[in-house]
C-alpha cells in the first residue's frame, strides 16, 4: 500500500527493492544506468498493478513468475542482500528502502491478497 497506491496502484517512485544482485553474475543497478547517478544504484520505479496478470513475469527482471512468491518476499519485509566481504567498505552498495516493513499477513491473507491482484 505505500509504494502502490493511487489510481494507478503505483507511486511512479523509485524504491530499493533489494533484488539489484550489486556485484553479482544478474548485476541491475535500475535507474542509475540511465542517470550515472551513484544515488540511483539499485533503484526501480514502482510498477503498476492493474492488468498485472498480463505483465508475466514480474519485477524489473522477470525473476517471479509466481505471484504468491512475491506476497511472500514482501510479507517478510523484502529482499536485504548483505555486502560481500569486498563490498563491506562500498559506499554506492545499494539500500532495501525502509518503506519495506514486514507485514505479517497469515496464510490465508497472503492467498487472498495473490486472489485480488489476479483480478486487478
Amino acid at each position: 500500500m505505500t509504494c502502490h497506491n493511487g489510481a494507478l496502484l503505483s507511486d511512479n517512485q523509485f524504491h530499493g527493492t533489494g533484488l539489484h544482485y550489486y556485484g553479482r553474475h544478474f548485476e541491475d543497478k535500475g535507474r542509475f544506468n540511465i542517470t550515472n547517478n551513484p544515488s540511483d544504484i539499485g533503484l526501480f520505479r514502482t510498477p503498476s498493478l492493474l492488468g498485472l496478470t498480463q505483465t508475466f513475469p514480474w519485477m524489473h527482471n522477470g525473476l517471479f513468475d509466481d505471484l504468491l512468491g512475491i506476497v511472500n518476499m514482501y510479507n517478510h519485509g523484502g529482499a536485504r542482500p548483505k555486502p560481500r566481504k569486498t563490498q563491506l567498505n562500498d559506499p554506492h552498495f545499494p539500500k532495501t528502502t525502509k518503506l519495506l516493513k514486514p507485514l505479517k499477513l497469515t496464510k490465508q491473507e497472503r492467498l487472498d491478497l495473490v486472489a485480488f491482484l489476479r483480478i486487478l
